[in-house]
């Protein structure tokens, strides 16, 4: 069974959250005021936590406080 033919919704989000996590990373690499050590610890975080990675990076960055 090919799950992705029957509902085409996962690709969508799939590809959503790739599209996220590529963003993000171009972000980090050429627009943040980051050391080398923690741009390198956020692009794990985005790449090994999915979701999560890009919600909490784009969280931390734009907070008030």
């Amino acid at each position: 069974m090919d799950i992705l033919a029957y509902n085409p919704f996962i690709s969508l989000l799939i590809a959503l959250n790739y599209a996220l996590v590529i963003v993000s990373l171009v972000h980090l690499i050429f627009r943040t005021h980051y050391t080398v050590g923690q741009r390198l610890t956020w692009m794990v975080v985005l790449w090994i936590v999915p979701v999560l990675g890009s919600a909490a990076y784009w969280y931390t960055r734009y907070r008030k406080g």
